[in-house]
Parts: C-alpha cells; structure tokens; sequence
C-alpha cells in the first residue's frame, strides 16, 4: 500500500487508537487548535512585472499580510526579521525583495545562510522557479564540485550556502569573491532560531567577521531573517548580527485544525513505564497501517535507529510490504543515503519515517498527516517547530507528544498547562564567550589586519583578548594593527557546530559508512559498541586515532550499548553568591574533566542491562560557569540523597534556563576535595558559557522549589525514572536514596 494525498479523518484515528489493544489511557490531555483563515493584504511597493508573473505561476500572487509587511519593510531599506510558523510562507519575505533588488541592478547579488546543506539544497529548486530570466542561484557547500567554483562565485546573483562553508571557505579567501562582496546587497538568515548555544554564538561572530569583510569592499548590505515563533527574535537578531531590525511577528496565514496529544507510557508491572521507543514504534506502526503518512522524531540518533528497527519488526508480522515503507533520516548518513530517502518521500513511497531533528526545519518532505514526537524536544518552541511539519496548510494535523520516563518530561505530564498553553522560550547565544570570541578574531586577523576601529559591532571584550594573543603571540601588532602571523588560516581547526573537533569516518571492508563528531564516537563508537545505521546493526572492531577511522563490521546481536562517562569539576574562580536556606549557592567559574570509563550492554527487549565493560580513551576538559550548591558538612551522612538531588536539579534545569538538556550537564561530590561538605555542579556544556548558569543561578530558588515539588509528587517509594533516576547517570544510578533527598530538601529552610 502506497501513500495517497487523500487526506485522513484525524479525529477517527484518534478513536482508533484510544480503542487498540495497547491503549491504556496513555493520553493524559489534548490540545486543540481550530483552523485559521488566510489574511491577505497587497504590498504598497509594487514589484516588478517579471517577478510578479513568476509569482502568479507558482500560485504566490496573493500575499498574506505578513509577507506584504516585510516585502515593504526590506523595499525601504530595513533590516528585517520576520518570526511565523511552520508552512507560512516565510521564504516570500525575503525573496521577494532581493529578486526585485536584482532585476533593477543586475549587478546586485544576495548571500542565503541555512543552517544545513540539505535546507539549502531544498531552497534552490523554490528560489529557481521564481527567477525571470536572466537570474541565475546556485548553491555553494562542501558538496560543490572544485570545477564549478569559479563560475559560481563571478556568474551567480544569489548564493546559497551555510555558516560553515561562510566561515571556513568563503571569508579566509574573500580576495577571490571580491567581486561579490563589492556588489553584496543583501544577506538571509534563514532558520534563525537553530542559531542557538555555542552554534549561535560561533554564527554571531561569522556575521560580524562577514560586515567587516562587507566593510573592506565598500558594501553594507541588508539582512533580511526568518525564524521560527520565538520571544527574543529581534534580540537573537541583534546578537547574531550586531545591528537592530523591523520585526514582523502577525502570522497570517492559513492553518487547518491541529490536534496535540499529551502521551504518557503505562506504568510496568514493576512500576517503571513502557519505552518510549517501544510506545513511539507502536504508534508509528499502528499510524502507517492506517495509511496515515507519519514522521517520528527521536532525541537521538541510537532512538531513532531503535525506533525504526522495533517498527519494521512490528509491521512484518502484519504485512511485509508495509515494513519497507518505513524508513530513518538523520545525521551522519551519506548524502548519496539522504538523497534517495528524500526522493522516497516525495514520491509517496513512504509511510513513515524515524528521524532526528534533522527534519525539524524546513525541508519540504511532502504531505504529512501525523508527527509523534519521541521524548519533549527541549523546547515549546521546537516542539511547535516539529508538530507543524503534519498538515501544513489548511492540510488538518496529528501530534502526538510520547513522553520518556524521566523527572522533566514526566513534570510537563503532570503541568500540561506549561506545553499547551505555554509561550515560546527565549533563543541564547553569546558570541562574548571568550572561548568562541578568541577563535574568531584570530580568523579575522587572517583575514586582514584588525585596527581597534573595527572592533565596534564586536563585543566589548574583543580588545582584552586581542591584547592577551598579542601576549601569547599568536598575533602581532604593527602600527596599530593586529596581524596573524602564520600563512594558513586557523579557520579549519574551529569547529562551529560546539561538537567536539575532528569528524571521525566509521569504515566497512565495502567503504565508508558515515561519520561522527570526537565527542560522539567515543560516546557511541568505542571499541565494542554496537553502531545502528538505517535499522542494521555494526559492531565497533577498533578506533585509529591517528587517522580518525573507526572499523565497524556487519552483526546481528539481541543488545545495544550505552557509555559511562565521568566527570570532574574544579573551581577556579567565584563570579557571585548567595544563601538559600542553609545552603551556600554560588556562580562559578569551572574547569571540568570528562573521561569515558566503559559502557553498559543493554537488551534490545527491554533495556535490562546485560554486562558493563571498561574502556581506556583519551579525557577531554574545557572552562565553563556553572552553578555550585555547597551543602552543609552535616549532610556527608547523606551522600545518596545528594546524588538523587544533583539528578533532579540537572533534569529541571531546562524549564528555568529554557534550553535543551543537553546544553547543561552536572556533578556531585559526596565530600568535596579539600573539604568536609558534599557538593552538586550544574554547568553549561559549552565552553566557555553561554549564559544559561546565570539564568539558573537569577532563579535558583524556583529551581529547588520544582525539585522539592517533583519529587514530593511522585507516588514511587525508593525512586523511580520519573524523579531520581537518570539515564545519564555514569554511576548506573547506584547511591541514590528519594527518603534521603526529601529529608534534605524538607530541611532546606532550617538550621546546619
């Protein structure tokens, strides 16, 4: 059975779940959302003819208001951001305006930035068949053949490309784009809410290493950025660009009737809930077998994996032909990989697809019904990004949020308020982060000399550190000026994605399978590890460090595998502090030691776990800020319950700091070196900071109050995943006691 454009009646297949045979009142609430009428209003600036029959072709004649707001607002010269929702028509706002720009200067050109080759690759066929005759787009990525370059760079009026390929192959050799940068006229950032944590950061500072270069070429060109519904556009704007925009935020256009589900796995017999992989796969099969086309989105590429082998097992009993309509997306595959998948999708011959957040943005994959979002996605503002990619249009929609059996998700189940009612998180980057700051000054004294009359849309620390690498000699001052005096650019060392340095090749004896970042091969490619690619399994031989190869080959085993890394924490430096009760909470500035121990075999069945190996790899270490709870030395005789609040205080952190758990990690000592009291870290897991310690630290007594309130609420007796178990845990969450936590917390406000 093949995929039909036919659209499904949702409000039946939501009765058809509710009465399957696995239904046990898993949905704890629902959301609904009525469907909306287009808006539509005419721009004041007329646009030019042949773009406008171009428009009426595709069927784009009729603007929604907020396209004709920002289409006038870029006429006029203005720096614009326009934040709306999934399938609004967002991409109009910005070529509208610079194809216009180009039919009256031919000369003109416009820079596109997406955050992934795939999105940019997406966009070029939409770009193109807007184009009067004449105007010429071409992407400009990794993936760009070294032959075509040239002509690209003298020919094309509009280039796409992403903050890489900008960072490490345009700005280093901008003497051979002078032509483009002189005639620059506008850039685009599109997807402007990804450019978060350290990727936002590395980005802010692209941006202004890119005007600087604008600046040497006589151009200052208008931006011109989409984002996703966020509440800081115009400040995320201002941090990536160093410059202040008009903001368009009305969305006006159509929307069908959304339907959102809060899913909450059933308890076990032991008292522990059902996977949300196993729960997930299940809905995904139950979905497809009802010809609803359907797109699951993981936390991570081994759930993603996980997801579409359960599936396809699930549906092979029930129909063979239907178990190869499911399929996995994400990163890592190889392109050739990616592009057959895609083009899969388009034609209608899959039902479903297991996928990352790779997906999440907006890559046009067709009509969807349904998405089933595996584990909260960090963010209301994602979850809203991946909800919206089912029945885009007046196309009515599924979402169905499965939650994972852990304290935050299984706290917004019990506050579904704080999902269906809640407003968009704020978007944080800091391209100050001295870390990130120093890298790319380097990378702009490469690019030419630096005067301090240069440094005015850079952060306010940017002449501290230039005098500290002058320091260190790592540049040179000469009549004012900071030179980089070395030949090659340091731009290919910096990895502005803040995901650990070189990319690692996973190689077959028939070639090469995919890749990963450092950090993620020794997390999930170590010597033993069982690597899933599109639902096949690959055990890890060895690494070479030296020539950053992984051996993999073919198996087919009962288990998957699961790291234990350990962390230290030092202080180096106090920021600030205060008294909460009779604990002493203070910011810090921290230097902290990570060191994958081993790794836990775990059952495909049911996630027992089998055995835990050892392992011997290389530790990693980075400065950060972080928030340190000193507890009194009276609680060292309750070592266990420490541990049990370090879990719950790092699982909550992301509804005070609004980021995603994975930007923060955590420590506990049950004696701190040196001495007598036990400890908790909370920190960034960014080098250097970003800001979201601070935000913990601003609102550490509502933090605490959510813990005490979590695991209060939990009707478990010794702890359970819901509140003190943690699936980070390196300790396979030994030494913790829920009695012991709620002694501590309970005793918060009285005497040491």
């Amino acid at each position: 059975m093949l995929a039909t454009n036919e659209a499904p009646d949702l409000a039946s297949v939501i009765r058809s779940l509710e009465l399957a045979p696995y239904y046990n009142a898993q949905i704890v609430e629902r959301g609904i959302t009525e469907p909306r009428a287009a808006r539509h209003q005419t721009p004041e600036r007329r646009l030019r003819e042949p773009l406008m029959d171009k428009l009426r072709e595709a069927g784009l004649g009729d603007f929604y208001a907020h396209q004709a707001s920002a289409i006038d607002l870029a006429m006029a010269g203005n720096d614009v951001v326009v934040t709306s929702g999934t399938s609004s028509g967002k991409t109009l706002c910005y070529n509208a305006p610079v194809i216009d720009r180009l039919l009256s200067e031919p000369a003109a050109r416009a820079l596109y930035l997406f955050p992934t080759k795939a999105l940019a690759q997406d966009q070029l066929g939409k770009l193109r068949s807007l184009l009067p005759t004449g105007i010429t787009a071409e992407t400009y990525d990794g993936d760009t053949p070294i032959s075509r370059r040239t002509a690209i760079r003298s020919s094309a009026h509009v280039i796409l490309t992403n903050p890489d390929m900008l960072h490490v192959g345009i700005l280093p050799n901008h003497a051979t784009w002078a032509r483009f940068f002189r005639n620059l006229r506008f850039v685009v950032l599109d997807e402007m809410h990804t450019y978060s944590g350290a990727f936002g950061s590395h980005v802010g500072n692209i941006m202004r290493r890119l005007s600087r270069i604008c600046a040497h070429y006589s151009s200052s060109p208008q931006f011109i950025a989409c984002s996703a519904t966020i509440a800081n556009a115009d400040e995320l704007f201002s941090i990536l660009t160093s410059r202040r925009a008009e903001v368009v935020a009305d969305d006006a256009s159509p929307s069908g009737k959304r339907y959102l589900l809060m899913w909450n796995p059933p308890l076990t017999d032991d008292g522990s809930r059902r996977s949300s992989n196993s729960e997930t796969s299940q809905l995904l099969a139950s979905l497809a077998a009802r010809n609803v086309r359907t797109l699951a989105f993981a936390r991570s590429r081994m759930a993603a994996e996980l997801v579409l082998r359960y599936t396809r097992e699930s549906l092979r009993m029930v129909d063979p032909d239907l178990a190869e309509q499911i399929e996995s997306y994400r990163a890592g595959y190889t392109a050739k990989e990616r592009r057959a998948i895609e083009a899969k999708l388009f034609k209608g011959e899959l039902l479903g697809l297991s996928a990352t957040d790779a997906l999440e943005l907006g890559v046009d994959i067709g009509l969807l019904d349904a998405v089933v979002m595996n584990g909260f996605p960090g963010s209301i503002s994602s979850l809203r990004q991946q909800a919206g990619r089912a029945g885009r249009g007046t196309r009515d929609g599924l979402a169905i949020l499965v939650a994972r059996n852990d304290p935050l998700e299984q706290y917004l189940m019990r506050h579904p308020e704080l999902i269906l009612g809640g407003k968009a998180e704020a978007v944080r980057a800091n391209p100050a982060n001295s870390s990130i700051l120093t890298q790319h000054l380097l990378c702009a004294a490469h690019e030419r000399p630096i005067a301090p009359s240069e440094l005015d849309s850079f952060p306010e620390n940017a002449i501290e550190i230039l005098e500290q690498l002058e320091e260190e000699r790592k540049l040179m001052r000469r009549s004012g000026f900071w030179f980089y005096p070395f030949p090659k650019s340091p731009a290919p060392g910096i990895d502005i994605r803040g995901e650990g340095g070189d990319l690692y090749q996973l190689e077959t004896a028939e070639g090469t399978l995919g890749t990963m970042e450092r950090w993620r091969a020794f997390m999930n490619a170590h010597p033993g590890a069982v690597y899933l690619h599109r639902g096949d399994q690959y055990f890890v031989r060895e690494i070479e460090f030296a020539s950053r190869k992984i051996r993999v080959v073919p198996v087919e085993v009962d288990y998957y595998t699961q790291s234990i890394a350990e962390t230290q924490v030092l202080t180096t430096s106090q920021i600030d502090e205060i008294t909460l009760g009779n604990w002493s909470v203070s910011l810090d500035n921290l230097h902290v030691t990570t060191d994958v121990t081993g790794f836990r075999r775990k059952s495909l069945a049911d996630g027992a776990v089998l055995s835990i190996e050892d392992l011997d790899l290389p530790q990693s270490s980075f400065d950060t800020v972080g928030v340190h709870f000193q507890l009194p030395s009276r609680y060292a005789q309750l070592q266990d319950g420490v541990h049990a609040i370090e879990h719950l205080l790092l699982a909550l952190a992301p509804t005070i700091a609004h980021c995603e758990p994975r930007d923060l990690a955590s420590a506990y000592y049950g004696l701190l070196p040196g001495t007598t009291a036990p400890a908790i870290f909370i920190f960034d897991s960014v080098a250097g900071g970003i800001g979201l310690s601070e935000a913990l630290f601003a609102s550490v007594g509502d933090w605490v109050q959510r813990v005490t309130e979590q695991l209060a609420s939990c009707k478990c007796y010794d702890g359970c995943p819901a509140c003190i178990l943690s699936t980070r845990c390196p300790y396979s969450n030994e030494g913790v006691d829920k009695s012991q936590a709620l002694a501590i917390l309970q005793q918060l406000g009285g005497g040491s």
